[in-house]
């Protein structure tokens, strides 16, 4: 009796079953998911060699701190008007009532002229100063003008903060991207 090549697959004293079909067809899901994973490790290893360093300067760090605490509560309100997260009149005054604090202090915190690696700020600020301020002013009057009354209301005022921090960052962020705010 020859063997046939193609018998030697099977194993003639264990019968085959679709679990065994599919788990061997799982084969190519695991090393294809495997190499995403090892792909995504390696991405976000290489993210963190690129991230800011750290401030060095004392005033840097307060400002970007500060622009920190902005971007997390900006965000927070965009969740809530996107229903990403649900409306919560409380949290919404928290938000906006940071704001306020925050924008009001741009002025005093970007006062010292000084930059290092981790700043974002273009040597603008300090050439143009009063144009500097009328921008936090703006950022300030639109914190203030937020209605966190209702998600509608938020909806409508929302965008007016936006574009003051957006205008801002145009002219005086270094490198400017979205809804980060130092």
């Amino acid at each position: 009796m020859q063997h046939d090549p193609k018998q030697r697959r099977h194993r003639p004293d264990r019968v085959q079953t679709r679990a065994d079909e599919h788990w061997r067809g799982l084969g190519g899901l695991c090393l294809l998911m495997g190499s995403a994973l090892l792909i995504a490790s390696l991405l976000l290893l290489a993210g963190k060699v690129d991230a800011d360093p750290q401030p060095t300067n004392k005033h840097v760090a307060q400002r970007i701190a500060l622009m920190g605490g902005q971007k997390t509560a900006v965000q927070d309100l965009a969740a809530m008007t996107r229903d990403y997260i649900a409306f919560d009149r409380g949290a919404a005054r928290a938000a906006r009532r940071a704001l306020i604090r925050s924008t009001r202090r741009i002025p005093r915190e970007f006062r010292q002229d000084v930059t290092d690696l981790s700043s974002h700020a273009r040597g603008g600020i300090w050439a143009n100063w009063a144009d500097f301020k009328r921008h936090a002013e703006f950022a300030e009057r639109a914190a203030r003008a937020l209605n966190t009354r209702s998600a509608a209301g938020l909806k409508r005022s929302l965008p007016r903060l936006l574009s003051a921090c957006h205008n801002c960052h145009q002219i005086y962020r270094e490198t400017p991207r979205e809804f980060t705010t130092h």
